[in-house]
């Protein structure tokens, strides 16, 4: 056996190293084979919107809630006053939720008129 049998060893032994780990792996979690079960397809625009309520804090789905019971539209102070938070909290909360695009704010006189975004509508 000379030097060459020895550098074939690598060749064959990696592979069949690999191989038999990867027989190992699918005995033991066999859902690696299965195929992903499909959900029932909803329409997009509730596909959105049930995506964007299982992100969001339990404040600011309460706030995108209430916009979508309301239209997709209110002004910030009868979010503040039919949520129960405080000025200040609804501004926080609004403007996280203006930062990821979920609801734009228009200046309505001392106000805003806050909607939801187009994409969620």
């Amino acid at each position: 056996m000379g030097p060459q049998f020895y550098a074939l060893i690598p060749i064959f032994v990696v592979p069949a190293t690999f191989f038999v780990g990867l027989l190992a792996y699918m005995a033991l979690f066999p859902e690696i084979r299965e195929t992903p079960k499909t959900e029932t397809s909803l329409p997009k625009e509730q596909e959105s919107i049930s995506a964007v309520l299982r992100v969001l804090r339990e404040d600011e789905r309460k706030v995108v809630e209430l916009l979508m019971s309301a239209g997709g539209m209110m002004l910030q102070s009868d979010i503040a006053r039919k949520t129960g938070f405080s000025r200040v909290k609804t501004h926080r909360i609004l403007y996280r939720l203006s930062t990821r695009g979920i609801v734009t704010a228009k200046k309505y006189y001392n106000t805003y008129q806050i909607s939801l975004a187009e994409w969620l509508r």
